[in-house]
């Protein structure tokens, strides 16, 4: 009986061994695709910096000036004046797409009587009328 205890023993210890070798294995793996991730992010934000850096240059206004000049003929560039600048309450107000326009009030007053959703060619309502089946 000893030896079959000690055989039982042996073979948990073997088996203790090969899952924590396997454990330690996947964890080493892992550890190297984290650092390779860690280092794909530092070349990402290395090259999002250059990239900031690139655009700094290029909308330096000194620069933009220079290009304008330069193909003044070829783009037809003209300045802003100031008439062009309007405030949001000098735009003109959009028409109603809907010629049988209707205030909320008038909504809210068919809603609580029950006469919407029987109008579906204007609305495009899905809502069935009273009485519906289906």
């Amino acid at each position: 009986m000893l030896r079959t205890f000690d055989i039982i023993l042996i073979g948990l210890m073997i088996t203790a061994a090969s899952v924590t070798y396997k454990i330690k294995h996947d964890a080493e793996k892992q550890m190297t695709q984290v650092s390779k991730l860690e280092r794909m992010i530092a070349d990402e934000r290395d090259t999002i910096d250059l990239l900031k850096a690139d655009w700094s240059l290029l909308t330096q206004p000194n620069r933009l000036q220079k290009l304008v000049e330069t193909y003044h003929d070829q783009l037809q560039l003209q300045f802003v004046e100031a008439q062009q600048i309007v405030g949001l309450n000098e735009l003109p107000q959009p028409k109603p797409a809907v010629e049988n326009f209707k205030s909320i009030a008038d909504i809210i007053t068919e809603a609580d009587a029950g006469a919407l959703g029987t109008d579906d060619t204007l609305t495009g309502s899905v809502a069935k009328p009273k009485g519906a089946t289906h």
